[in-house]
């Protein structure tokens, strides 16, 4: 990283742990008590097997854009999927027009702010639930930094609202 230039009064002193800890407990802050209402990353499962009239298929059949078999006799059986839980900042927002592909009507999408070590724990998490509702992974924007601290942003698209 190149060094700051002491001319336009910037510093290469600045506190980086003291802002982390800020953020997190600014995140910690505003997390609900209640386990159920917290936000968790659910990664897909690793092992997905396909089995037809009692006998598991040796190759994987035809499939929807949704991982579903097109074939309606085909049961899919999947291990359980990995959770985990982290320090976040979570928005729940109207989804904009302009984001969403043609013929997807999603109301809500969860914006996901975290510091790049909470990230890096979750990076593939492919869905999330957060106050009992389920969202899908949508994209990520550019993320953004304050010298040596990452901050990054996940948008989720809500699939199950209660």
């Amino acid at each position: 990283m190149a060094d700051p230039n002491p001319n336009l009064g910037i510093t290469a002193s600045f506190p980086s742990e003291q802002f982390r800890n800020a953020v997190r407990f600014a995140m910690e802050m505003g997390t609900s008590p209640d386990l159920a209402k917290q936000p968790l990353f659910v990664f897909r499962s690793a092992s997905r097997t396909y089995w037809k009239a009692g006998v598991e298929l040796t190759t994987t059949p035809r499939l929807d854009r949704d991982g579903k078999p097109l074939d309606p006799t085909v049961k899919v059986v999947e291990s359980t999927p990995v959770t985990k839980r982290v320090d976040c900042a979570v928005e729940i927002e109207r989804a904009d027009a302009e984001e969403l592909p043609v013929g997807n009507f999603r109301p809500t999408k969860a914006t996901v702010t975290l510091l790049d070590e909470e990230y890096e724990q979750i990076k593939g998490a492919r869905e999330l639930v957060y106050n009992g509702d389920r969202y899908i992974y949508g994209y990520e924007p550019v993320g953004l930094g304050l010298f040596d601290v990452g901050v990054n942003q996940i948008i989720y698209y809500a699939i199950d609202e209660t």
